[in-house]
Protein backbone atom coordinates (compact mmCIF):
# COMPACT_ATOMS: atom_id res chain seq x y z
CA UNK A 1 0.00 0.00 0.00
CA UNK A 2 1.35 3.35 -1.04
CA UNK A 3 1.07 6.63 1.57
CA UNK A 4 -0.55 9.43 0.08
CA UNK A 5 2.05 11.98 2.19
CA UNK A 6 5.70 10.82 2.11
CA UNK A 7 6.30 13.24 4.49
CA UNK A 8 4.59 15.19 7.69
CA UNK A 9 3.89 18.61 7.43
CA UNK A 10 3.45 20.04 10.52
CA UNK A 11 0.88 21.17 12.50
CA UNK A 12 -0.56 24.66 10.49
CA UNK A 13 -2.38 27.42 12.37
CA UNK A 14 -5.58 29.34 11.24
CA UNK A 15 -5.68 33.26 11.97
CA UNK A 16 -9.17 35.33 11.92
CA UNK A 17 -8.63 38.53 10.95
CA UNK A 18 -10.78 40.98 9.34
CA UNK A 19 -10.13 42.92 6.40
CA UNK A 20 -11.79 45.08 3.85
CA UNK A 21 -11.98 43.82 0.03
CA UNK A 22 -10.41 46.60 -2.20
CA UNK A 23 -11.09 44.78 -5.47
CA UNK A 24 -12.32 42.04 -6.77
CA UNK A 25 -8.53 39.99 -6.01
CA UNK A 26 -7.34 42.29 -3.80
CA UNK A 27 -8.17 41.86 0.54
CA UNK A 28 -6.53 44.74 2.56
CA UNK A 29 -6.49 42.86 6.21
CA UNK A 30 -6.55 45.51 9.38
CA UNK A 31 -3.50 43.69 10.74
CA UNK A 32 -0.58 41.80 9.96
CA UNK A 33 -0.49 37.78 10.29
CA UNK A 34 2.68 36.18 11.29
CA UNK A 35 2.99 34.35 8.01
CA UNK A 36 5.77 34.73 5.49
CA UNK A 37 4.50 35.13 1.50
CA UNK A 38 3.19 32.48 0.34
CA UNK A 39 -0.19 30.56 -1.16
CA UNK A 40 -2.93 31.00 1.68
CA UNK A 41 -6.62 29.69 1.60
CA UNK A 42 -9.11 32.49 2.39
CA UNK A 43 -13.10 31.99 3.54
CA UNK A 44 -14.67 35.25 3.36
CA UNK A 45 -17.75 35.94 5.29
CA UNK A 46 -19.28 39.45 4.62
CA UNK A 47 -19.55 41.58 7.84
CA UNK A 48 -22.45 44.53 8.10
CA UNK A 49 -21.30 47.93 9.49
CA UNK A 50 -23.10 48.67 12.16
CA UNK A 51 -25.89 51.82 10.96
CA UNK A 52 -23.76 54.94 12.82
CA UNK A 53 -26.13 56.86 15.21
CA UNK A 54 -26.91 60.45 14.73
CA UNK A 55 -23.96 62.57 16.78
CA UNK A 56 -27.35 64.45 18.63
CA UNK A 57 -28.62 61.08 19.67
CA UNK A 58 -25.41 60.34 21.12
CA UNK A 59 -25.01 63.20 23.27
CA UNK A 60 -28.74 63.27 24.18
CA UNK A 61 -28.32 59.60 25.81
CA UNK A 62 -24.94 60.47 27.28
CA UNK A 63 -26.80 63.85 28.66
CA UNK A 64 -29.73 61.96 29.95
CA UNK A 65 -27.11 59.20 32.01
CA UNK A 66 -24.86 61.82 33.50
CA UNK A 67 -28.04 63.38 34.70
CA UNK A 68 -29.78 60.03 36.31
CA UNK A 69 -26.23 59.17 38.34
CA UNK A 70 -26.28 62.86 39.28
CA UNK A 71 -23.58 64.43 37.74
CA UNK A 72 -23.25 68.36 37.86
CA UNK A 73 -20.92 69.79 34.89
CA UNK A 74 -18.26 72.43 36.01
CA UNK A 75 -19.23 75.70 35.71
CA UNK A 76 -18.42 78.15 33.05
CA UNK A 77 -16.10 80.01 35.26
CA UNK A 78 -14.50 76.46 37.34
CA UNK A 79 -13.57 75.64 33.63
CA UNK A 80 -12.04 79.10 32.98
CA UNK A 81 -10.09 78.92 36.47
CA UNK A 82 -9.53 75.86 36.29
CA UNK A 83 -7.40 76.36 32.20
CA UNK A 84 -5.92 79.63 34.14
CA UNK A 85 -3.99 78.04 36.45
CA UNK A 86 -2.84 75.52 34.17
CA UNK A 87 -1.84 77.27 31.50
CA UNK A 88 0.17 79.63 34.49
CA UNK A 89 2.08 76.50 35.79
CA UNK A 90 3.42 75.95 32.38
CA UNK A 91 6.26 79.08 32.84
CA UNK A 92 8.05 80.31 30.22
Amino acid sequence: MKRVFEERLPMLKSFVVTGTLTDGQTVKLDEAVPLSSGKVRLVMEPLTAKPRRPYLEVMEEIRQSQKARGHVPPSREEVDNYLKAERESWGD
